[in-house]
């Protein structure tokens, strides 16, 4: 009979998912994700769905948090275990990071500004400073908007921010500011040409 190490690498084969990690030394998001999808897999024999089933943890057993902002079947969810590794589940397909923080280095921060789902996982993981830079990119950019146009001084900014945003929920102007340096020029911006046609 095949051991699991052996099983988990002809998966590996055909599912690119997990092809990256030792089979050896597998962060518990993979571990989860092996249970969950191939404890009754066809593809694998009764025998090797069996030793699949009793050598990996049930999903919930290390999860740690589990994060979504849409409640659509399609939407994007983060699932986070306790050894701060990731399984991103997308409609593109799965995703699987051994640690949390490259994934955040690598693919979130480059792009300078977050949704909400990527600040809260980035808040959970000890990343709030990061999640602080890019609300200040857009208060940066937004008062400088404000003073070029309206010669509004920088320091009055967040307070006209906080009376132009009135009339949105505390989720929508949470998006808005989340779009960093980008999202501040383009609220400045909006907020000029109201700012004029009041003046």
């Amino acid at each position: 009979m095949k051991t699991i190490h052996q099983i988990i690498q002809e998966i590996q084969f055909f599912d690119p998912a997990i092809r990256a990690f030792d089979a050896h030394d597998l962060p518990q998001s993979v571990r989860a994700y092996l249970h969950h999808n191939y404890r009754m897999d066809a593809r694998l024999t009764d025998d090797e769905q069996q030793l699949i089933e009793t050598s990996f943890e049930h999903f919930a057993d290390n999860l740690r948090e589990a994060f979504q902002d849409d409640p659509r079947p399609d939407a994007t969810r983060f699932y986070l275990f306790d050894d701060l590794s990731l399984y991103i589940r997308t409609n593109a397909g799965p995703e699987l990071w051994a640690d949390a923080q490259v994934f955040v280095v690598e693919r979130i921060l480059p792009n300078m500004r977050l949704s909400r789902l990527e600040a809260d996982l980035m808040r959970e993981i000890g990343m709030d400073e990061q999640v602080s830079e890019v609300r200040d990119d857009f208060y940066s950019s937004f008062a400088h908007i404000l003073h070029r146009d309206c010669g509004i001084p920088h320091c009055d900014a967040r307070e006209h921010w906080n009376a132009f945003s009135r009339q949105l929920g505390d989720s929508a102007c949470e998006s808005i500011v989340l779009g960093g340096s980008e999202s501040g020029r383009a609220e400045g911006i909006r907020f000029a040409s109201e700012y004029s046609v009041n003046a």
